[in-house]
């Protein structure tokens, strides 16, 4: 049986934010990941999303990038954050980047001034996150990103953000909210109503996409083609593919558990309680790839669909490239659904 190449570990339950897409922060679970835990990952990963809740609560947020950078030699390590704290966070990132000079920081921002502080439901944490930005812009950080997680409550933000992203140079990657019946306790489902208004959606996407695929920056072509199946999933009609969460990828939960994926929620066994080569061959392991193997979801998220991307690559590189001509010509535009559909 191959090993995993991709893993999102949440290394805390705690958050400080009180986003209105999230319960995390409601959570009592005590954290039980330590950073030698991390020694029992598989050396086969790729990318490691280290994520929470907020993990820069964590004291020891940077001895968890040092076990996981000697255990996976080559994966790229990418850490989330609110940027609630930022002189905390520029201050262990710098400890960090003399640990592993390669670590990516995402910054969540969900939109400008006071709808970014709505949706993550504390005042002032748009500045917050600007003051972060630009202090490292200033330090000359090249891993830094921002993130942006759509939900009802944000669609008009999407140019916006994109075009703040373009002045300030740096990536945006673009998700929906989907419910999440592990770390968040967010049932699934829950942001489906997108329908009753796919006009909400039509315009910002179509925007935002000509815009990447204009660009001279294959980076920005492919995460133009990741919105268009965001914008599709969306508005129901998902790219489907078989799901491999439990064989390409996994989620490791602070607790110790490990699911194959995040929405749906197989647990497959306990890192802290046992190997991983044992847990990912275990029963309770074949059932959640079973499972996973007849999921209805479609879940479109970077960690559900990464391999998917490596599999399709001929088919995602046509889109592209027929895609961007048409874009340069001011022809792109998305299909939209029609009323009858809803």
């Amino acid at each position: 049986m191959l090993f995993p190449t991709d893993a999102v570990i949440a290394v805390t339950h705690r958050c400080n934010a009180r986003c209105v897409m999230c319960n995390a922060w409601k959570r009592q679970t005590p954290d039980r990941l330590a950073p030698e835990h991390m020694r029992r990952l598989p050396i086969s990963l790729r990318t490691v999303n280290l994520s929470g809740g907020e993990p820069f609560l964590r004291e020891d947020l940077g001895e968890f990038v040092r076990e996981i950078r000697v255990r996976c030699r080559r994966a790229v390590i990418t850490i989330s954050t609110n940027a609630f704290l930022p002189e905390r966070i520029e201050a262990m990132m710098a400890e960090i980047l003399q640990i592993d000079p390669t670590v990516r920081l995402a910054v969540s921002l969900d939109g400008l001034g006071e709808s970014h502080d709505n949706i993550r439901g504390v005042p002032g944490a748009f500045d917050k996150a600007m003051m972060l930005i630009e202090s490292l812009r200033a330090k000359g950080y090249a891993g830094l990103r921002l993130s942006m997680t759509l939900s009802r409550g944000n669609l008009d933000q999407l140019l916006g953000v994109a075009e703040l992203a373009d002045r300030l140079g740096v990536e945006l990657g673009v998700i929906a909210a989907h419910g999440v019946k592990t770390h968040l306790d967010v049932e699934p489902g829950v942001f489906g109503d997108f329908l009753e208004n796919p006009e909400w959606l039509h315009e910002p996407f179509e925007a935002v996409i000509s815009r990447w695929l204009r660009s001279s920056d294959p980076r920005r072509w492919l995460r133009a083609h990741f919105a268009a199946r965001t914008y599709y999933h969306l508005t129901d009609r998902p790219w489907r593919f078989r799901c491999k969460a439990g064989e390409d990828f996994f989620f490791l939960q602070a607790d110790g558990e490990v699911y194959h994926c995040s929405v749906q929620g197989k647990a497959m066994g306990n890192i802290i309680d046992e190997p991983f080569e044992a847990l990912w061959r275990s029963p309770a392991a074949e059932e959640a790839r079973r499972a996973a193997r007849n999921c209805p979801e479609h879940c479109w998220m970077i960690c559900t669909v990464r391999g998917v991307y490596r599999r399709r690559a001929p088919r995602v590189m046509l889109w592209i490239a027929w895609a961007k001509l048409r874009a340069h010509l001011g022809r792109f535009k998305l299909r939209r659904i029609k009323q009858k559909e809803i």
